[in-house]
């Protein structure tokens, strides 16, 4: 090589990684570090995930079919929460913080009436495979095997992840008599779906009161459902 040539870039050599195959194999070395996609191992069996934060994985799951997305490109998981129910977010933070202990959680405020729950990490990819482009009513939402097994195994964290995001519980008034009854909301076909089956699991009744919700209102079930999942704090008012 001429010495007018030496120290000089690539570029400034005429040379790409088109043209040179060694320039070709460095780029491809780098793309797959840094530029790449997120090489993680799938998560194929239950056991991926321990004991321990298994009951916080699946609270989070009915939380994320709810309100959640992730940000494939910077490997973010973000819930969003109404602001009224500051336990609700709590609750959401210390299952993001169990099942990913090495990543933060944080929260931030999407207008006055919202909270976003956040946290960074390359698990959260393979831990919640529903994730893609576009919303979730309008694609297709289906639970992988493990995740069917673990929520067969312990579904209640499961319903309680479910009613947290999409969920209410009220009390009707009938002839001066008080009803409460749960209630499940989504657009989705597929997760009102996986409500039901959750709801089959418990040997809860529900009924579909419309296209979009779900209705639990035997007195036996909702007793029930008190019993196995934590009141919602009545709602904290916000200043206007």
């Amino acid at each position: 090589m001429s010495a007018s040539k030496r120290g000089r870039s690539n570029w400034a050599k005429g040379l790409s990684a088109a043209t040179d195959a060694r320039i070709a194999k460095n780029a491809e070395t780098r793309r797959g570090r840094k530029r790449g996609p997120c090489r993680v191992p799938a998560f194929e069996t239950s056991t991926d995930l321990r004991m321990e934060q298994r009951a916080a994985y699946l609270h989070l799951l009915g939380l994320y079919l709810g309100d959640g997305s992730i940000v494939s490109k910077t490997s973010r998981l973000e819930i969003a929460l109404d602001a009224r129910y500051p336990s609700i977010v709590e609750a959401c933070v210390a299952s993001m913080r169990a099942v990913h202990p090495r990543g933060r959680a944080n929260t931030r405020a999407r207008a006055e009436t919202c909270i976003v729950v956040n946290s960074f990490g390359r698990r959260w990819l393979t831990l919640f495979p529903q994730h893609g482009p576009g919303r979730k009513h309008l694609r297709r939402i289906t639970l992988a095997e493990w995740q069917r097994d673990l929520i067969t195994a312990n579904p209640i964290p499961m319903m309680r992840g479910l009613l947290d995001s999409d969920g209410s519980r009220f009390e009707r008034w009938v002839g001066g008599k008080c009803y409460p009854a749960y209630e499940f909301s989504n657009r989705s076909e597929d997760i009102l779906g996986i409500f039901c089956w959750v709801a089959d699991l418990l040997a809860v009744h529900y009924t579909r009161a419309n296209a979009t919700n779900i209705s639990i209102a035997r007195r036996r079930d909702v007793m029930f459902l008190d019993t196995i999942l934590p009141r919602k704090t009545a709602p904290v008012s916000i200043a206007e």
